[in-house]
């Protein structure tokens, strides 16, 4: 993978002139209950154009700005220090004239076409736009390039969220009317914009059927969480930590969109995988109203496996289930492989207890699930990065989107039509998601809120007042309280820093690994108070931990610790590297 890095010689792809599309803003878009609604039309180019055209102003408070430096930023916050900055510039650079542009030329035709269409509709940076694009294969080359090197237990020093979705499936006799529900939570980057801007995108393509996708501002297609008119929904799944990877591949979202357009049945959908090779390593899940049936199909650029589960019903989360694709995902670290297993049997036991009553609200309350212990982040289904919700019912050709900001599972969804290509209010709301303690979703929040202060505007200071607030609402999370102390000490104040930890240790969490690493930071605490006897005791207690915090502690026990820069990992509250 590093010789694919030296040898990739990209060629950006060129712009498109063509004249502008036909547009009837009045009839084709409409604002609904915090979502853009748009009615795309015509050929891969002129639905791009439209796209961008409707949407330029919230083009320009969505996600794609961020995108277009988010390799930056992960460099950035990854090496933490005075030279952060200037090693992130170059770094992202060299990734973008490599990596990225080699991506970018191996777009299809019609997807460089509504791409290009974008860019001239919204007035659009191409060459940002096209960093924005490329970016999630980027991110993921950058990812298993550093597997393929070191093969560690653990993950680089990251402080970027590292994220998963989850999928509920019900079908036939587990609902309580037969029909197939599809729900599935969107966990990604851009907390803060994808879900600001929310667009429901109604798509008449010249060649092809009409389908529905859920997205964001600038977000083309429909590839990533969509439904068709021949009753097929299809969403897909993210695998962070596959080492596979082919810089010539396809991007994500292509080909879903063409599933969305082509597809009758799943076996239309497998035929049309079969024939795709992915730069990364995903999972494509493809409900059939008409078949009752669903297609489970992992792959990654060199291996592939498709089933379909027996059910009635199936959940998923970010973890391949298929023998052939067994041993090809890193441990990235302890926090975050727990909880994309803990998704993953979480949701089949929520699946199961209702089994044979299940209706949509129902599996809006699974998206919108809290975990089953008093740790929101052992096995929480809605999570920081949530930032998109839907639950699919083909046999009425209705998608119920959940409103507001992340995590989106934990607000009320409302219902649009792709038969009447409108918001359907006359379906009501779901708010299973939404009945959950106000109070432990307020405290989350403020959470979320950090988490954005910190990563995305480098505001510690305002970080810090809104975890006290979390701690303040819901003073028995553990995490809130820990990344609390992380946070304090981060910005240099170890006395407050030693009172947040102090706090942690007395929740004292039922995980293990989760306590050793409090005792690190404890000892470390302790070495900067000049309490070194303290100390000891604690790197003691932490050799007890995963290989990284062991190898930490037995640093400790060396020699005192001194304080230098470190990066919080916010989605499941660790420091993955210490």
């Amino acid at each position: 993978m590093i010789r694919t890095l030296l040898e990739a010689r990209g060629k950006f792809p060129r712009p498109i002139d063509r004249p502008s599309p036909p547009l009837d803003p009045a009839r084709q878009y409409e604002r609904y209950a915090g979502f853009h609604v748009v009615r795309l039309a015509g050929d891969p180019y002129a639905m791009g154009w439209q796209h961008g055209a409707l949407l330029k102003d919230a083009i320009a408070r969505g996600p794609l700005p961020a995108f277009s430096k988010y390799v930056a930023r992960m460099v950035e916050l990854s090496a933490p220090g005075s030279a952060s900055a200037i090693v992130a510039k170059v770094a992202n650079e060299a990734m973008w004239r490599s990596v990225g542009r080699t991506i970018a030329a191996h777009f299809p035709e019609d997807a460089r076409e509504a791409i290009e269409g974008l860019a001239q509709g919204a007035d659009l940076d191409r060459e940002e736009l096209w960093r924005a694009v490329t970016m999630p294969e980027t991110y993921l080359f950058g990812i298993g390039a550093y597997l393929t090197a070191t093969r560690p237990f653990m993950a680089p020093r990251l402080s970027v969220p590292t994220f998963g979705c989850t999928s509920a499936v019900a079908w036939g006799a587990a609902t309580a009317d037969g029909r197939m529900l599809h729900a599935r939570n969107f966990d990604y980057q851009g907390v803060g914009k994808w879900d600001a801007e929310p667009v429901i995108a109604f798509h008449r393509p010249d060649d092809g059927q009409r389908y529905v996708s859920v997205t964001s501002a600038g977000v083309l297609m429909g590839g990533i969480t969509a439904m068709n008119e021949a009753g097929l929904s299809l969403v897909v799944h993210q695998h962070l930590a596959s080492v596979d990877f082919d810089v010539k591949g396809t991007p994500i979202g292509i080909a879903g969109d063409r599933i969305m357009r082509f597809a009758e049945t799943l076996d239309d959908a497998k035929k049309l995988l079969d024939e795709h090779v992915p730069n990364g390593s995903w999972t494509y899940l493809v409900t059939s109203e008409r078949e009752q049936a669903v297609l489970c199909y992992e792959l990654t650029a060199k291996r592939r496996h498709a089933f379909r589960p027996a059910g009635p019903t199936f959940g998923y989360s970010n973890i391949y289930l298929a023998a052939p694709l067994d041993g090809i995902e890193a441990h990235l670290y302890p926090a975050q492989w727990r909880h994309n297993t803990g998704r993953y049997h979480r949701a089949n036991a929520l699946l199961e207890a209702k089994r044979g009553a299940l209706t949509a609200d129902d599996l809006a309350a699974i998206l919108g699930d809290t975990g089953s212990t008093a740790c929101r982040f052992q096995d929480g289904i809605s999570c920081l990065v949530t930032v998109a919700s839907v639950v699919f019912d083909a046999r009425d050709g209705v998608v119920w989107a959940a409103e507001g900001r992340a995590p989106t599972a934990n607000h009320p969804f409302h219902a649009f039509s792709l038969k009447s290509e409108a918001p359907a209010p006359r379906l009501g709301t779901l708010r299973g998601g939404a009945e959950k303690d106000p109070r432990e979703i307020e405290a989350f929040e403020a959470y979320v809120d950090a988490h954005v202060a910190h990563f995305d505007r480098d505001d510690l200071p305002r970080a810090r007042e809104l975890l006290a607030k979390a701690t303040e609402v819901a003073p028995g999370q553990w995490v809130f309280s820990f990344v609390a102390g992380l946070a304090s000490l981060l910005a240099g104040d170890v006395e407050q820093a030693e009172v947040y930890l102090a706090r942690t240790a007395r929740l004292r969490h039922e995980e293990g690994s989760r306590r050793a690493s409090l005792a690190l930071w404890q000892g470390r605490v302790h070495d900067l108070r000049g309490r070194r006897t303290e100390a000891l005791r604690s790197y003691r207690e932490a050799l007890l931990g995963p290989p990284p915090i062991a190898k930490a502690a037995r640093a400790g026990l060396k020699e005192a610790y001194e304080w230098k820069p470190f990066s919080i990992e916010w989605n499941f509250g660790d420091v993955i590297a210490p």
